[in-house]
């Protein structure tokens, strides 16, 4: 609902401040003025629609491409997760069930929070603690065996980029279009608008669409510029389509992990029986 209202303040809004400016125009403009520049403002508009057509189409492959890159480190965060649970393998317990237990939960709370709040400031990031537990549980351990030295090394080149993933995510709307560019594509947009007044069709119905086509247009595009500021947005669908996983397979996996210990406990016991026998 909130991302419709936006599309509409912004679509809907140009549209109209657009359709009456023209009538403004037209109706404190006489004919002839109008028609006496149709030639010099058609050179002009040519000039300056080019010039901002293309200030217009960096901008948006920019932004596509910051998008872009946010899918691309949700999926490593995403596959991180899986990597360092499937290193802890080697490790002995209790330190493998407290890693386990930790990107279980992580998992858990980063696909049940909104992403998008994150950035905004509105909410904390869910993740923090089982993050440090998670950390913790990694640095405490001290691998005595090879296989164990060997899964340790890449553990920790993969926490890396779990962070770096992580704190991408948190901090990716820092990185927006700045002021000054928006500014200038606001300003730019509204000297093209303003550009078609100039122009003097006998049919005003004509007239009055051309004018929502051309805004329309660049509306849609300073949307599209506007939603992608916050990459995460759930309509965008890249936390949908790129850290979606069933939960239980690190649920199921710390549950087994509790079954080594209990099967060792019970051979002692069972040890313990023989010798005293």
């Amino acid at each position: 609902m909130g991302n419709f209202l936006e599309g509409f303040l912004i679509i809907g809004g140009s549209t109209a401040a657009s359709i009456l400016g023209m009538f403004l125009v037209r109706k404190n403009i006489s004919r002839s003025t109008l028609e006496s520049g149709h030639e010099v403002a058609g050179y002009l508009l040519a000039v300056i629609g080019s010039l901002y057509a293309i200030l217009l189409g960096l901008i948006v492959v920019s932004a596509q491409s910051r998008l872009d890159h946010a899918s691309q480190m949700c999926i490593t965060e995403a596959n991180a997760l899986s990597d360092i649970y499937h290193f802890a393998h080697p490790f002995d317990q209790p330190a493998r069930h407290r890693i386990h237990e930790a990107i279980y939960n992580y998992a858990r709370v980063a696909q049940k929070q909104d992403w998008s709040k994150v950035v905004d400031k509105t909410e904390e990031e869910a993740t923090t603690p089982y993050y440090r537990e998670l950390w913790g549980a990694i640095v405490e351990y001290e691998p005595q065996k090879q296989s164990q030295q060997a899964c340790y090394s890449s553990m920790l080149s993969t926490m890396q980029q779990l962070s770096d993933a992580r704190r991408f995510r948190m901090i990716s709307s820092r990185a927006g279009l700045s002021s000054v560019l928006w500014m200038i594509l606001i300003v730019g947009g509204v000297l093209i608008v303003g550009f078609t007044y100039f122009f003097f069709v006998e049919n005003i119905l004509s007239q009055t669409l051309m004018t929502v086509f051309v805004v329309f247009f660049l509306s849609l595009n300073i949307f599209l510029i506007y939603l992608d500021q916050n990459p995460y947005r759930p309509e965008l669908g890249i936390k949908a389509t790129n850290f979606s996983f069933p939960l239980k397979w690190f649920k199921e996996s710390s549950a087994e992990l509790r079954l080594p210990a209990a099967l060792n406990k019970q051979s002692v016991e069972d040890s313990n029986t023989i010798h005293e026998n």
